[in-house]
């Protein structure tokens, strides 16, 4: 709990983490790894670390972004009675981030060594809009990847092997002239808000047919409204109306397939009022699934079989993280850390009981995936 309450409490909004990459550093290094601050993008530097294996084993990559949504909360702060950390980024995602590094610490602490290497990357740019996971990409690019990977968030109860992926579609709507008085508006002139009438009413048709079309282990693909925008003033006819929500789709659709449906829509709709309306589509993470024969998924099961007795169901991610990115450079990766219900929330916090099962069953997949040389298991 500790180490959770001293990572939330360096701020880290998207696109300006180096403080608490510095800290995360310091903190791989004091425990023996080999760590380097990786400078490409600026402000939002990526940590490496290695702890080398004894040999002869695969390399595990545990992986976390460093960057939190920049949106305001409460002090941080840690109740020991109640066993609580409260803060931006406690479950999203520094309690993992503390996971990986007891769950190394517990390595290094005990006379289990690995074989293979144990790989650690946090990176920061992950969170949408700003965040463009631009860095684990040019690491991955870089060949800075594992065997295998687990990211440690989306899954507590459950093992995410897949999941849908996500773009923020922006659809805009202008028409040529100034904003005037209403009571200057003539019949050969289209309102923007028009259009926007006509697209909503698409776009509500198009979610409903997606809802219909449903996976029983993906979900369906959804289309949502989040934001509509037009007009300064009330009786001003404006020029320009704005629409922004979020697509999800499972594979095989991919982004240019999505763009194309927003084109065909917005060509319709620019044929009907006469108007210019066009779409955009930026991308935060594509759709992927993985094989269920996977190694890693047979380790991070073990472990948690092995932490809380149970079996540990395989799910699909709701939300969009960085595992597609590690597939498209061939590196299977899965999804397990603490509990992230209250991520992004008013209230985000993560319990000391639950950082130390993710914190075990994260030790347990290394020695599982890595296989290991100990004179005693891990208790």
């Amino acid at each position: 709990m500790e180490e959770t309450h001293r990572f939330v409490s360096v701020p880290s909004p998207t696109g300006n983490e180096a403080a608490f990459a510095q800290c995360y550093a310091e903190t791989l290094s004091g425990m023996g790894l080999e760590t380097i601050i990786d400078e490409e993008f600026k402000g939002s530097p990526s940590v490496i670390g290695r702890l080398r294996g004894t040999g002869g084993g695969p390399t595990l990559q545990l992986d976390g972004h460093t960057d939190t949504v920049p949106v305001s909360h409460g002090e941080s702060s840690i109740d020991f009675d109640l066993g609580v950390v409260r803060g931006r980024g406690a479950a999203d995602m520094k309690g993992g981030l503390a996971c990986i590094c007891e769950a190394i610490r517990a390595l290094t602490e005990s006379r289990v060594r690995p074989r293979g290497d144990v790989l650690v990357t946090a990176h920061g740019l992950h969170e949408a809009p700003l965040g463009d996971q631009r860095t684990i990409r040019s690491l991955l690019r870089r060949g800075v990847a594992g065997d295998a990977a687990v990211i440690a968030e989306l899954g507590h109860d459950h093992l995410a092997i897949a999941s849908r992926g996500m773009s923020i579609y922006r659809i805009q709507v202008h028409r040529a002239g100034t904003s005037m008085h209403e009571v200057e508006l003539r019949e050969r002139i289209s309102n923007p808000t028009s259009a926007v009438r006509l697209l909503l009413d698409r776009l509500e048709q198009r979610a409903a047919d997606l809802e219909r079309q449903n996976d029983d282990f993906v979900g369906p693909e959804t289309l949502f409204v989040g934001e509509v925008r037009s007009g300064d003033f009330y009786n001003r006819v404006p020029v320009n109306a704005e629409i922004v929500g979020t697509r999800r789709y499972r594979p095989p659709t991919t982004k240019e397939d999505v763009l194309q449906e927003f084109e065909a829509l917005c060509a319709t709709v620019a044929a009907q009022t006469g108007l210019v309306v066009t779409s955009s589509l930026q991308e935060v993470g594509p759709a992927y699934a993985l094989d269920h024969s996977e190694p890693v998924i047979a380790a991070v099961r073990s472990s948690y079989q092995d932490v809380v007795g149970g079996d540990l169901p395989l799910a699909s991610a709701q939300a969009v993280g960085n595992a597609a990115d590690f597939a498209a450079y061939g590196v299977p990766a899965v999804y397990h850390g603490v509990n992230q219900t209250t991520a992004h929330s008013d209230d985000e916090h993560v319990t000391g009981a639950d950082l130390a099962r993710a914190a075990r069953v994260l030790a347990g997949s290394i020695v599982h995936f890595c296989g290991a040389d100990a004179d005693e298991e891990m208790r």
